[in-house]
């Protein structure tokens, strides 16, 4: 994929994120600024964290599979 299209997916994935955090704050009432921002890296962190896990253990696998390809 080229740099444009990396651009525009991170964008899309973001502003999805943004549309989250501004509905779940509103939710919850009139809040101030401060309750939005930690609601948004609240919201970061639980689909950060899978998301790290499963590309840590992909490498893992996949450092795994090379070291087995190379000794044979």
């Amino acid at each position: 994929m080229k740099a444009r299209e990396w651009f525009l997916v991170i964008f899309i994935i973001l502003l999805g994120i943004i549309c989250l955090t501004i509905s779940a704050t509103h939710m919850l009432g009139p809040e101030p600024m401060h309750t939005y921002f930690f609601t948004f890296i609240h919201l970061c962190l639980l689909m950060g964290v899978p998301l790290l896990l499963v590309g840590l253990v992909y490498l893992l696998l996949l450092l795994k599979e090379k070291k087995k390809g190379t000794k044979e």
